[in-house]
């Protein structure tokens, strides 16, 4: 009798354990210890709020082995960084849901996931922000600024047919520079430069990078060209304004994500921008180029920013 009681409990606590996993587990891959990739991460737990059981992979722990097996699945997996996506879409053995976080929505595009993956299995948190909020930004902050400049490769050509759509509803003049090649950059710079009265930067493997970042703003800065940029970071560097979703503010934004995913069926809401966004400013290069800051604390409540 003990142990039929003993049995009856197990298979009760069973039971009881079914909904949450009926749900699905949802899995970070965290391919590399750097603080943004680990900001995410964080920001996505703690949105996750326990509504989804989770496992958190650490650097070592994943290899292409790991990735087949786990890829095979029905579980959610969610690599924060382009590094950890790119060797997940090499290796995913054609069956589980994948959510991205922090990345640009032109290497999003290009990752290579096998042929029998659903796209609506795939999605992601880019980190480029909507046309409307970016020219939003230069519009209200510095509305006298309206032929815009920016250098582009051919990887972003869906995000500038969308920001010329922008720029014609808000009577901006959008001038478009495409390079084939990192060479290109100067040639274009030294073209666009003396046309405009601002430079866009998105983000753009070619046109704007780690490796020549600190060079566009100093060319820029010679031309007194005010830049408008896509993270603190540039803000910090020389952009007059940026305006970026934080690591944090797209965790958030991949939790949401994953509460709506629809395990049964695998499918994940559509690839988005976070709803959450900041801006950043700088006052120094604004006041050495004679152009008048605006107000901080207004242009933030009209684009419903926030400080981060």
């Amino acid at each position: 009798m003990a142990r039929m009681i003993r049995l009856f409990v197990l298979g009760l606590a069973w039971l009881l354990a079914m909904p949450a996993h009926a749900e699905g587990m949802v899995h970070i891959l965290l391919g590399d210890p750097g603080p943004a990739y680990q900001e995410a991460a964080e920001a996505f737990r703690a949105g996750l709020g326990g509504r989804r059981p989770l496992r958190v992979w650490n650097p070592a722990e994943l290899n292409a082995a790991q990735l087949q097996v786990l890829s095979r699945g029905g579980d959610l997996l969610v690599p924060v960084g382009l590094k950890t996506a790119r060797m997940l879409a090499e290796q995913h053995g054609g069956r589980a849901p994948v959510l991205t976080l922090l990345l640009p929505r032109a290497a999003a595009e290009q990752l290579p996931w096998p042929a029998s993956l659903p796209r609506n299995r795939v999605s992601h948190v880019y980190i480029d922000q909507p046309a409307a909020r970016t020219l939003g930004l230069l519009d209200m902050a510095f509305p006298n600024l309206r032929r815009i400049g920016l250098v582009v490769s051919d990887e972003n050509q869906s995000q500038v047919r969308q920001l010329l759509q922008e720029a014609l509803r808000r009577k901006q003049e959008l001038v478009v520079e495409t390079i084939d090649s990192a060479d290109g950059l100067a040639p274009a710079l030294r073209r666009l430069l003396p046309t405009v009265d601002a430079l866009l930067l998105v983000p753009d493997s070619l046109a704007i990078n780690s490796g020549n970042a600190q060079n566009v703003l100093l060319t820029t800065y010679r031309y007194r060209v005010p830049v408008m940029g896509f993270s603190q970071g540039l803000s910090k560097a020389g952009a007059i304004a940026s305006v970026y979703s934080s690591p944090a503010q797209i965790g958030r934004q991949g939790a949401q994500m994953a509460v709506r995913w629809l395990h049964d069926e695998g499918e994940l809401p559509p690839a988005q921008s976070a709803g959450e966004f900041s801006l950043a400013f700088n006052a120094r290069v604004g006041r050495s180029m004679g152009l008048a800051m605006p107000d901080e604390a207004d242009i933030r409540r009209k684009l419903g920013a926030r400080d981060e």
